[in-house]
């Protein structure tokens, strides 16, 4: 939801209100806000609040790398432990964590490497060109 909310305002030079975003999101422009406010407090987006207020890119959509918006938005990463504390007196369950631990470490560099070389204008252009819905109509 973030990366498609920051693809729309990559397309919006003169901003967008909340509710345009939601719309385009299919969700309610109650919950985009929070996503929208994680995005404010990440330094992506700038907002004028109160009525008629519109949200912007804080930087060119081309300069936002996908890998700054996962860490700011999914700091946990792709795999996080279970909240299960495991028995450790199992020889399985005593290592497990740890385990666990290289194996979301792994995967969470290898798509940071991925996803660094993409932008969201990247993400944006993409998005245009598989679109169904052509300009104007």
């Amino acid at each position: 939801m973030a990366l498609h909310a920051l693809a729309v305002l990559g397309n919006s030079p003169e901003g967008a209100t909340s509710t345009w975003i939601a719309g385009s999101v299919n969700t309610h422009a109650v919950f985009l806000r929070k996503v929208l406010r994680q995005l404010v407090d990440s330094g992506f987006v700038e907002v004028r609040e109160g009525r008629g207020g519109r949200y912007w890119l804080a930087r060119p959509a081309h300069l936002i790398r996908l890998s700054e918006v996962y860490q700011a938005i999914e700091p946990e990463g792709p795999l996080v432990p279970s909240e299960a504390e495991p028995c450790m007196q199992c020889p399985i369950g005593s290592g497990m964590r740890s385990a666990f631990q290289g194996v979301a470490e792994s995967a969470r560099e290898s798509m940071l490497r991925h996803l660094h070389r993409q932008t969201v204008a990247d993400v944006l252009r993409s998005a245009l060109e598989s679109s169904c819905v052509k300009p104007g109509t």
